[in-house]
């Protein structure tokens, strides 16, 4: 799993969410978007010359993600072909400037030749913090403590809507 570090886990949610997912070995398990355009000005923006496609490849949002092992090792080995004796990196998977754009584009192209099967979830929360939630994101220090003793002492998620 790739989390930010604003991002609060409920491992055990992601752990027996995981579990009831159908028995595959390539799963992207994540809040996916799909068809999503790519912004032309402001932070996040990119220029017709790194992406002229009018939408992206499906990719999970990059506050947190599943990736399963055989999709990270794919990405990992041929992102890092290390050729000659002198161990030149030579980079097959281009990185684009969102990673969790980046890995969308690099879990397509394993895709292309072993299918993998995608998971959009509701749980995985790119804007904050929802009822029942698997992450949350956008919490400060001290909204990441409030959650984790409200986890530990009342048994169950519940957010802390608090000034950072």
């Amino acid at each position: 799993m790739k989390c930010d570090d604003d991002t609060f886990v409920r491992v055990d949610a992601v752990f027996n969410d995981t579990k009831k997912m159908p028995e595959v070995r390539r799963l992207y398990i994540g809040y996916i978007n799909y068809y999503h355009k790519p912004l032309r000005y402001g932070k996040w923006a990119a220029a017709f010359e790194d992406w002229p496609e009018e939408d992206y490849l499906p990719y999970a949002n990059g506050p947190g993600y599943i990736l399963s092992s055989d999709s990270t090792l794919y990405s990992i080995r041929t992102f890092f072909l290390i050729r000659g004796c002198l161990g030149q990196i030579t980079h097959k998977l281009s990185m684009f400037k969102m990673e969790d754009v980046s890995m969308g584009m690099w879990v397509e192209q394993f895709n292309s030749s072993k299918p993998v099967v995608y998971v959009h979830s509701l749980k995985f929360c790119q804007f904050g913090c929802i009822e029942d939630y698997c992450t949350a994101h956008y919490q400060s220090p001290r909204q990441i403590m409030c959650m984790w003793t409200k986890l530990q002492s009342q048994g169950r998620p519940q957010c802390c809507n608090m000034r950072r």
